[in-house]
This record gives C-alpha cells, structure tokens and sequence, in this order.
C-alpha cells in the first residue's frame, strides 16, 4: 500500500514519515533498526505487528485553518514549522474521530469562533482532542481554547455537537497560553462525564482528559502482556513501577505479584490511578506520588526489599541517579519498556555496568506507517549481591540526568 492509496495528504504531513512503504516492509525495516542498534547486545525477538495498521489511534489531536472566504477545515500540526496541513479525514485516527472533526469545523463558523494562529498569535479554539474507548466506543472531546482570548465553546456548541453525536459522551473545555499543543489547564465539563473508561486485558481504567494512555489500545495489550511475561512474576515478588502514569501496567502485574509500588509524580496522573485501582477491587498495588528518581534513593536508603522493576519512563529514558539507586537496591529482574531505543540503549549500557545482563528485547509497532517503535528489553542481575553493592565509575557514560 502506497502513500497515495491510503492517504491524500501524506506528502504533506510529517506525521507519516513511512508513507512509501506497504507494511510488511515498515516491519523489515523496524526490525532492522532495532538489530543495528542492540548490535548482538541480547537475543533480538521478531518484532510484533500492529492488529490495526490503519484507524488504530484512541487519540486524535485537530488544528483548525480558516480560508480567506470563511471556511474552516480540520487540520494536523506539524509541529517542525508550526504549520498546519488541512486533512478532511486521517487515515490513522478512526472514522468517529475525522467525522466529529469535520463537524466542529462546522460549528466554528456558524458560531463565529476562529481557529487559533500559532504565528499571530491570535483567536479562539488552538485545538481539538478528542479520546475515544475502543471497547464501548465512547469519545470524550477536549476544546482547548486560548488563555487570553474572552471567547470559548458555548453550551449551545456543546449541545449541538453531543446531539449529533451519540458516542460523545463528554465536552471539556480547558485553557492555554502556551506556545506547544498542550491539552490545557482548568478543565470544565460543558456536557456528560468528567471521564471516559476503556479496558485492556479485561481491566477498566479511567481517562481523563490529560491522562497519559497507549495511543494504540489493542497493541498495548500485546506489548503489556509480553512485559509481564518477561519479568516472570510470582506471588512472592514485590514490583517497583516506576514512571507509572495512570497505573496501567502495574494494576496488570499486580494479579500476578504479591505486591506492587507504582511512582508517578504527576498528581492528577497518581489520583487516576488510585481511581483505577478501585474500579478493578485491587488491593496489593500503593501508589506513589513522587520523583522516581528522588524516591529511588528513599528506597535505596532504607535498604527496601524489591525483587523486580518495570520501568516505562518518558523518550528522555531514566537519569543516571536513578539507575544507580535501582542497582544498589539490587531487583533480580528489570524489565525496560521504552518509546525511544536510542536513551533505552544508553540506559542499558549503564545497567550493565551495574551488574545486570540484558537478555532478550522485542520491539513492538505501535505507530503504523511512523518510523516510531515501542521496546521492551528484560535484563537479570548478572552476579551477586556483593557484585551490585560495588561503587561503579561512570565517568565514561554518556547519561545526562533528564
């Protein structure tokens, strides 16, 4: 499949940066990217297709352009010029997704409100976001309006829009001022839910309007269900989650684990999760609401007991600091799960001068038709206690503290 049989703007937009390859050679070509980077590192598993190449994302993020006759269209950021490229329909959003975009821009011209210009710094609405449940197929819609405009949605917007739309469970409004898309501040809910639920293997977890969540749901559930495999849980093990967001991945280890801790500095991300336990009657998970990397040597100073970690941290990857304290508290097994291989790597490579040995990674597709790939590497302490409890020099490395 061609750039031109799935996509009319794909030459355009930079959000597809694969568009000139059928999809068995986008995974040839990931799976080579990850066998030139780990370089006989560790045991290379075959990577993971995606089960939905195309219509897999739950997230979808619009822009809005304004012709010099009136009419708006929806549109994608492209972030590298803070331009935007007019696109009726997304191949990679779902069709719910493109059709309550086209109706928006709609509305923004019956009701009068102009699309925020990133270069003049003027008008209303800066973006839409709209989070769609792939198990009820439910979507919240996210209007994030200009911090300094006196403008925004109206009710009547909002009522129009949810009677059009019968899967539209919740309208949220926020507030930015910044220069990024961001999904804004001082939420208010114009109309349903003040949350959206969606399931992963089996267990419901709660959405909020800011809440990180896998773009790809049904690939999320491969990629976790391999995480847990690799760290090879038993009842007996007490899982450190660190950078654990909503909770997702440390509510599933946890039917396996006899205890887990999940750290997250993010409070609205720590509340979510807490919610999310709850609404699965979870009950050896606690929540952390911290610095993973601060709360390491807490851990590390009280000579805490954990047996394995699993650690999914931002693109930046994990700061030195925090390596060195989850080595000395000395876990038998860490499972990395990693959106950026180059900082996984970097990481590893300090790991293993730690005293851990890598032993098998898998890359999983979670971006279709993007060169992005999401990894999991699983490593095992190599020696001893004594061997992790030696002062390591690592004067040589190249791992900046994020």
């Amino acid at each position: 499949m061609s750039d031109k049989s799935y996509c009319s703007v794909s030459k355009k937009c930079n959000g597809c940066q694969l568009s000139n390859m059928d999809y068995q050679r986008q995974l040839k070509y990931k799976q080579n990217e990850m066998r030139i980077r780990f370089n006989r590192l560790l045991n290379l598993e075959k990577i993971t297709p995606s089960p939905l190449t195309l219509h897999y994302r739950n997230k979808a993020q619009f822009v809005f352009r304004e012709d010099k006759d009136g009419k708006i269209s929806p549109a994608i950021y492209q972030s590298s010029d803070r331009t935007a490229v007019k696109c009726r329909g997304c191949a990679l959003h779902t069709e719910k997704q493109n059709a309550v975009g086209l109706e928006v821009a709609r509305l923004m011209e019956k009701y009068r409100i102009k699309p925020y210009d990133m270069h003049r710094e003027r008008g209303t609405l800066r973006s839409l976001i709209l989070r769609e449940s792939f198990e009820s197929g439910n979507m919240m819609a996210v209007f994030v309006c200009d911090g300094r405009s006196k403008f925004g949605i109206s009710e009547a917007f909002a009522t129009e829009l949810s009677e059009k739309f019968s899967y539209l469970k919740s309208i949220i409004t926020t507030k930015s001022t910044s220069n990024k898309l961001t999904p804004g501040d001082n939420p208010k809910v114009l109309f349903g839910e003040e949350h959206l639920i969606d399931t992963l293997l089996s267990l419901r977890f709660v959405i909020s309007y800011n809440s990180f969540f896998q773009i790809n749901t049904r690939q999320t559930e491969n990629l976790y269900s391999t995480a847990i495999d690799f760290a090879s849980l038993t009842k007996e093990d007490t899982v450190l989650d660190a950078y654990s967001g909503t909770g997702t991945i440390g509510i599933i280890a946890s039917e396996k684990a006899g205890k887990v801790i999940s750290v997250e500095q993010n409070e609205n991300a720590v509340k979510d999760a807490i919610l999310n336990a709850k609404l699965n009657n979870i009950e050896n998970i606690s929540f952390v609401c911290d610095d993973s990397e601060r709360y390491m040597k807490k851990l590390e100073h009280e000579d805490a007991k954990i047996t394995a970690a699993i650690l999914d941290p931002p693109r930046a990857g994990c700061s030195k600091s925090f390596l060195m304290s989850l080595s000395r508290v000395a876990p038998k097994k860490i499972v990395y799960i990693s959106c950026n291989i180059d900082t996984q790597l970097r990481d590893l490579r300090l790991l293993s001068k730690c005293g851990y040995k890598p032993l098998k990674a898998q890359g999983f597709d979670m971006f279709p038709y993007t060169k992005h790939i999401e990894s999991i590497v699983c490593l095992s302490r190599d020696k001893s206690d004594d061997y992790v409890r030696i002062p390591v020099h690592t004067k040589d490395l190249q791992t900046k503290a994020n």
